[in-house]
C-alpha cells in the first residue's frame, strides 16, 4: 500500500517529479484521457493542474475540488480513489482547523461513510501523510 502513497505534489509534463512520503503524485491520478468518452476530460486536467499547488499548501477550496474529482472522477480526468477522496475529505477538516461546517461535514460522510474499515483506516494514514505534507511546506 506504501508504494500507492508516494507523494501530493504537482507534477506536470515538464517540470521534475516532487514527492513526499506516503503521498501519490498527481500524476498516478490522473486518468486516460485517450480512452475517456468524455470530451471535456483534457480540458478538466489541465484546469486541475495549477490547483495541485494550492492542496497542498492547504487551501481548503483546492482540497475539495480534488475530494470530489476523486470521487466523481470529474469528467473523467482523475481515476476514481474512494480512499483518497475520504482521506482528502479529512485534510480538510484539519485545513479548516476542525470548525467545518454542515457541507463539509456531510462531503466527508458521502466520502469516508461507505468505505469499510480497512479503507477507512487506509485514508487516515494517507490524510496524515497529506498533512504533514502540507506542514512541510509541500515539500
Amino acid at each position: 500500500m506504501r508504494a500507492l502513497l508516494l507523494a501530493f505534489l504537482l507534477v506536470v509534463s515538464g517540470l521534475p517529479t516532487l514527492a513526499a512520503d506516503g503521498v501519490p503524485v498527481y500524476a498516478d491520478l490522473l486518468a486516460d484521457c485517450a480512452k475517456s468518452p468524455d470530451p471535456a476530460c483534457a480540458g478538466q486536467q489541465a484546469a486541475l493542474a495549477p490547483q495541485w499547488p494550492k492542496a497542498l499548501s492547504g487551501s481548503p477550496l483546492a482540497l475539495r475540488n480534488f475530494a470530489f474529482c476523486l470521487a466523481d472522477g470529474c469528467y473523467g480526468a482523475l481515476k476514481v480513489d474512494p480512499v483518497k477522496a475520504c482521506a482528502l475529505r479529512i485534510v480538510v477538516a484539519v485545513a479548516m482547523g476542525g470548525d467545518i461546517g454542515a457541507e463539509d461535514r456531510d462531503n466527508f460522510d458521502q466520502a469516508c461513510g461507505p468505505l469499510g474499515p480497512e479503507d477507512q483506516d487506509s485514508a487516515k494514514i494517507l490524510a496524515r501523510e497529506v498533512v504533514r505534507a502540507i506542514r512541510r511546506g509541500g515539500s
